[in-house]
């Protein structure tokens, strides 16, 4: 259908007798809100005009998907009339419709699932359903998991997993992201916990009332925190936090996961121990008093994960290894042989309720480890929402995102959750199993709700042992194998990351070892920006000025090609290259700016020195390849006042043919002692009196060849070669 076809047009294409199958019970506030509306394939006006009224009984209508992911193998079909049921929806470029007004704006900005709704149909509802139940049986074990690991109850996980999961789906960049409790946020739950005190004793201490406000608050205050970094556009600088810091960061969670779950898979109790190494040595000490039946159910439940991992795998191998745990445990009496369970579970929703007001100090010590927490759980969600969008050459909103995982945890505070972020496996699974829309990931945790509701009971069967041998199994996932392996061969840098961060998990307090990583990176990535590229670009030699008209290397003329960020941390090696080169034995430097592509004050300030000391020597300055952003920068800085605006030059060749028509000529070249005596003055300047205003003209040397068909012989060199122009003109 044409872009914008008449109205005429349309009621030929277009006859129906029925309404469209799009006009069903969401279209009519959906039309003007998706990112590129559009008016419905079966539809030739918007919805509430009035339909063209000429039926015939033979046409069909035919609707477009818009949940559906690129080459997910839908098809279009045509839906005879008298048919019941919407038709197939083909993927097809939406036919783009103004929106209405400023309010149609805002509604999609605030309600950005209402996209989703538009031409959503049974056969979208039922993969999105399929997804969820996937996810949602991959979610119940995974979230009471974590919450082991975070140090509280698991039905806090569960909590985690349903609202959270639903705000963070509606709201969320993705249509495949699952989010909800993660292992390396429990982790950094679990350290600040054990390391925040109040009135001197450490918040995991606390009556649980009491510690779980707490975590409420940590939650609420992440999200906060979240939500201002999505509303300031700050998701690009999720780009500076260097991969090797994910993955130094994310094995050193894995080994500490590992090492705290063992007094759980041994069936030992150990007091808190502060330290990685205290950890280590207090599990050992224990380890004559371990519990065989307790590391039997924990090797059990690995067991059965493994087995039925490797007999398929899409298989819910840690649902059914926990499942078939708690029927051990119930069946053996695992409890009376010292084995603990998780204990009953409400059965009921996830209470609601507003955390109390914090001490301010204690405010004070949770402000870093929620910056840390929201930190990791940013970067964490839009890493695995791009990896997925990449997939299907999708684009994701990183600020949007942003937004979202906020939302979703400050509904973790409000409704009894512990903080999460975007989950890979959740993720992972939920793209396999076939989602279509964002609405997949939100009926899961409908799904984990219901769980909750129905089989909450059947929790207190399962043993801790049980979730600490799923653990083991997690956390040994959890290690990027590949990712190390390519950290350690690539540079010494990348090298340098991973092992810090890797070390600084283990020894320090998490929170600190996310920001040593992060500040390590960019301090290696500052010092990499800061060596700006300073090249001589020799006249005779260079292949950026081959063909050009400067004949034999002239050594009255220097020409430097500079490439890199020019701000204040590369500012000094800079001066440095250039006054290494520079002898001021030129009578004419050119500076080839082409791949600078940013310059602040600090490198004007440069570049105003080089010229106040090549005007003190008699040297004159030329600039070429200005870009028209750092052009702007050099006029409101008074730079280009300064030097000229005559001697900036577009072009290499311009920039050379300025120097040899008003720099290099007369006096200059009759006191040369360039050998092939009398060449450049016949070849560069013969005709300078008689040639002068046309040379002027021009802008070109009036008895050089055009450099953009220059292929004149260069009787300088051996042999007597032509060569043309090429990469000059840039």
């Amino acid at each position: 259908m044409a872009k914008n076809p008449s109205r005429r047009t349309r009621r030929a294409t277009l006859r129906f007798r029925q309404p469209c199958w799009t006009h069903g019970p969401f279209e009519g506030i959906l039309w003007a809100c998706s990112a590129s509306p559009c008016v419905p394939a079966g539809c030739p006006k918007p919805y509430g005009e009035t339909m063209p009224d000429t039926p015939t009984p033979e046409t069909s209508v035919t609707s477009r998907s818009t949940g559906n992911p690129a080459g997910a193998g839908d098809s279009g079909s045509t839906v005879p009339p008298g048919r019941s049921g919407p038709p197939a929806q083909p993927a097809g470029p939406a036919c783009p419709v103004p929106l209405r007004g400023l309010g149609d704006k805002l509604l999609c900005a605030a309600l950005p699932f209402v996209e989703s709704l538009r031409g959503y149909s049974m056969q979208v509802l039922r993969a999105d359903v399929l997804a969820a139940l996937t996810v949602a049986v991959v979610a119940l074990p995974q979230s009471m998991a974590y919450a082991v690991i975070a140090g509280v109850h698991p039905k806090y996980g569960l909590y985690a997993a349903i609202v959270p999961v639903i705000v963070a789906a509606l709201w969320g960049a993705s249509r495949y992201l699952v989010a909800g409790p993660t292992n390396a946020i429990a982790m950094l739950l679990f350290a600040t916990m054990a390391e925040t005190v109040v009135n001197g004793v450490p918040l995991s201490a606390l009556p649980e009332e009491t510690r779980m406000a707490y975590v409420f608050g940590v939650a609420i205050l992440a999200g906060l925190l979240q939500v201002l970094m999505g509303l300031a556009r700050l998701g690009e600088l999720v780009h500076f936090i260097s991969h090797s810091v994910m993955v130094g960061f994310t094995a050193g969670a894995a080994v500490l996961i590992a090492v705290g779950q063992l007094k759980n898979l041994l069936g030992v109790s150990i007091g808190n121990a502060p330290t990685f190494v205290e950890l280590v040595l207090s599990t050992l000490r224990h380890l004559p008093r371990t519990n065989p039946w307790a590391l039997g159910t924990g090797l059990f439940a690995m067991a059965v994960a493994l087995g039925i991992a490797r007999v398929h795998r899409r298989l819910p191998a840690a649902f059914l290894a926990v499942a078939a745990s708690g029927v051990a445990a119930w069946a053996l009496d695992l409890g009376a042989h010292g084995v603990k369970v998780v204990g009953a579970i409400p059965a009921g929703l996830p209470p609601f309720s507003l955390p109390p007001a914090p001490d301010a100090q204690v405010m004070r010590d949770l402000f870093m480890p929620a910056l840390a927490i929201a930190l990791l759980g940013v970067v964490e969600a839009l890493s695995i929402a791009k990896t997925l969008a990449g997939a299907r050459g999708e684009q994701v909103d990183g600020s949007r995102e942003f937004v979202a995982q906020g939302l979703a945890n400050i509904a973790a505070g409000l409704f009894s959750g512990i903080p999460g972020s975007g989950s890979f496996t959740r993720s992972a699974v939920n793209f396999v199993a076939g989602a279509r829309t964002r609405f997949a990931g939100a009926l899961s945790g409908v799904i984990t709700l219901l769980a909750v509701l129905l089989l909450a009971p059947l929790a207190a069967y399962i043993p801790i042992a049980a979730l600490a041998g799923i653990l083991m199994i997690i956390a040994w996932g959890m290690v990027d194998k590949h990712g190390i392996a390519l950290a350690l061969k690539a540079t010494r840098a990348d090298r340098t990351v991973l092992l810090v961060t890797f070390a600084a998990t283990l020894l320090l307090d998490l929170e600190k070892a996310v920001f040593v990583g992060v500040l390590l990176s960019l301090v290696l990535f500052l010092r990499k920006v800061s060596h700006p590229l300073v090249t001589r670009m020799d006249t005779c030699d260079s292949p950026e000025l081959q063909g050009l008209p400067a004949g034999p290397c002239c050594p009255n003329l220097a020409v430097y090609s500079i490439e890199g960020t020019l701000f204040f941390g590369a500012v000094d090696e800079l001066e440095q290259r250039l006054y290494e080169y520079e002898d001021f034995g030129h009578r004419a430097v050119i500076l080839h700016l082409r791949q600078v592509h940013w310059v602040d004050a600090t490198g004007v300030h440069a570049f105003q020195q080089f010229l106040r000391k090549c005007q003190r020597r008699g040297v004159a300055l030329v600039l070429s390849g200005v870009k028209p952003a750092v052009r702007a920068v050099f006029e409101r800085s008074g730079l280009v006042p300064q030097l000229g605006a005559d001697n900036m030059a577009e072009t290499l060749t311009d920039a050379l043919a300025l120097c040899y028509r008003r720099y290099l000529k007369g006096a200059v070249c009759d006191a040369c002692k360039q050998s092939n005596e009398g060449r450049c003055r016949r070849e560069h300047h013969a005709g300078d009196s008689g040639n002068a205003d046309a040379a002027r003209g021009t802008g070109v040397p009036a008895t050089l060849p055009d450099a953009r068909t220059n292929a004149h012989t260069n009787t300088g060199r051996p042999g007597g070669d032509a060569r043309t122009s090429g990469d000059a003109r840039q």
